[in-house]
């Protein structure tokens, strides 16, 4: 029987929070000139590396006795389609007439109806989707649809292709193999070993028990590996970028919460559990909050705020509101499409990832 995994579950919150603290530096500098956390090199978090990995390792948790089996194939795409596409499409289609009332906010390509289209698919079409945060999801995406190739019988389909795909995005990735065609690079690059290793990390953690002393080590040494990234990208003390600490500091809270979590019954505060549970919408509303937030205050020079002050307003308020969309629009919408109709499933499945591959 599968066990309830309450220190994965709190983990979620961590992509948006560090996402959130890069992207409010972001905003200050940009509106106000302030320099917050004095990370100026530094322009990404690395709290999306931390959901690859953990996404390949629920996915190996999920559905590894299903592997192999044919008839799990629908249910398990159908749970991953409605698990992003419901409510990113909601937030896509409400920021979308904002593209097209204040035309200056974005880069132009959010009216083409080609770009678009491509959005909501969330289908690589070498621009960012029109809602900015959403690239994570577009190699989420293609990593489920060829982890969906493992419930087949056929082994040239559930083996070959898959560990096929795995050398092609090592070899990509260490430049072994190089190309120009934006689409090869996506297919093969190194976001996919980062899913992979959280698939492999799963793998282990379900064969080998690992002592709650050590399990503690790898949380404290993964926590701190953040920030420490943070500073050796801004000093480089160290000539390793961002990706690879990151990553490896993902690899590490993983195998030691998951660790923690299969061996004690680990009981998080109310509060702690929301925020895990509303990590997706955070995520993806956090960018508009913090946009709306810093326009209104630099353009509202009578309502002018301390900067460190706006600073934890930024912080605050995009968690409240993901927290708002998460109650409030996300859960009672995966609720309802979960009580779904066989047919449904069939429907949506068939349908929605025929025109993807496609």
């Amino acid at each position: 029987m599968r066990k309830h995994l309450n220190l994965i579950q709190f983990s979620r919150v961590l992509v948006p929070f560090f996402v959130i603290l890069l992207h409010a530096k972001a905003f200050l500098t940009t509106y106000f000139h302030y320099d917050f956390l004095h990370l100026s090199n530094v322009d990404r978090s690395g709290g999306v590396y931390y959901f690859f990995a953990l996404s390949g390792f629920m996915v190996y948790y999920l559905y590894h006795q299903s592997f192999g089996d044919p008839s799990k194939l629908k249910e398990y795409l159908y749970h991953r389609f409605i698990r992003i596409y419901p409510l990113y499409w909601m937030i896509t289609f409400m920021i979308l007439p904002i593209y097209f009332i204040y035309p200056n906010l974005g880069s132009g390509n959010e009216r083409e109806i080609g770009h678009i289209l491509s959005s909501l698919l969330l289908f690589p079409d070498g621009r960012p989707p029109i809602l900015g945060v959403a690239w994570s999801l577009v190699h989420t995406v293609f990593f489920y649809l060829i982890i969906g190739l493992l419930f087949f019988k056929n082994k040239w389909l559930s083996l070959f292709l898959p560990v096929l795909w795995a050398m092609l995005s090592l070899f990509f990735s260490l430049h072994i193999l190089s190309s120009t065609n934006y689409f090869i690079n996506y297919l093969f690059n190194f976001n996919n070993l980062i899913f992979l290793l959280g698939f492999l990390c799963a793998y282990v953690i379900l064969r080998v028990e690992i002592s709650v002393k050590i399990s503690t080590i790898m949380v404290i040494i993964g926590l701190a590996g953040f920030p420490l990234a943070w500073i050796n990208e801004q000093n480089r003390f160290l000539p390793i970028d961002l990706p690879y600490t990151t990553t490896i500091a993902s690899v590490l809270l993983i195998l030691g919460f998951s660790s923690l979590d299969l061996q004690k019954e680990i009981r998080i505060p109310r509060l702690a559990k929301l925020l895990g549970d509303a990590s997706f919408s955070i995520y993806l509303t956090h960018f508009t909050s913090m946009s709306a937030i810093s326009i209104f205050f630099s353009t509202a020079s009578s309502l002018a705020i301390p900067n460190i002050m706006l600073a934890i307003l930024l912080i605050t308020a995009s968690m409240i509101g993901g927290v708002f969309v998460y109650a409030f629009v996300e859960k009672p919408l995966y609720r309802r499409l979960r009580k779904r109709t066989k047919r449904m499933e069939i429907v949506v499945v068939q349908s929605f990832f025929s025109f993807w591959l496609c």
